[in-house]
């Protein structure tokens, strides 16, 4: 009997499952899988095997663990600053620089300032709901020392010319080294404030070791 050989989208059909939550769990061992070149191929007779020792629970469970640690290899405690003193947008990007250059991540601070400007001058990276993603208009793999992402909270609030108008409180500045890790944390953070929202709770608490587990997905 031929066993079938199933292409990750065609797992991802019937596992009903995100195919890049698959990925996380084939690097992380957990799923059966070989890499050929660039794609993903599953022996369906080795997938169904698996599957009898696995619960869809446990399954999403695991694929949540591995999505979050993926995003903490980013982001650590020293990468927070509790209060930040800015006092309007111009003085958030040159903050959030000076910043980056003191936890040795990117070195060139005029550099990223005039950076990060010139993508705040072409459309504000304010979201709504007090939050910013600051980054580059574009990947510089070879600026960035070690792909980061850091976090600036502004207790009162800064007008950024967000999307609704009003105050921005967390700035998260995305240092990565290219496209996927970049679209991996905008889709991590993304998802976290839109399912779970911790704003008040991180505007509320003072301790990185604290924020950084409020950063943590549950679901």
């Amino acid at each position: 009997m031929v066993n079938t050989v199933l292409t990750l989208e065609e797992l991802s059909k019937y596992l009903r499952m995100n195919k890049q939550d698959i990925v996380d769990l084939v690097e992380a061992g957990e799923i059966p899988g070989v890499r050929i070149g660039n794609q993903w191929r599953f022996k369906k007779g080795s997938i169904d095997d698996w599957l009898e020792n696995r619960s869809t629970e446990n399954l999403e469970r695991t694929a949540l663990r591995n999505v979050v640690n993926r995003f903490m290899d980013y982001i650590k405690e020293s990468y927070i600053k509790v209060d930040m003193t800015s006092k309007n947008r111009f003085e958030v990007l040159a903050e959030m620089a000076l910043f980056a250059k003191d936890n040795n991540i990117c070195v060139k601070q005029h550099w990223l300032y005039d950076m990060l400007l010139k993508r705040e001058q072409l459309l504000s990276t304010g979201i709504g709901n007090g939050i910013a993603f600051l980054h580059p208009r574009r990947i510089y793999a070879t600026k960035i020392k070690e792909p980061s992402v850091l976090l600036g909270i502004s207790r009162k609030g800064i007008m950024f010319r967000s999307f609704d108008n009003k105050p921005v409180y967390l700035f998260f500045l995305l240092l990565l080294k290219n496209d996927k890790q970049h679209l991996f944390c905008l889709s991590y953070l993304s998802h976290l404030f839109a399912q779970m929202n911790p704003l008040d709770k991180i505007l509320k608490e003072y301790k990185p070791d604290k924020i950084l587990e409020l950063l943590i997905r549950k679901k």
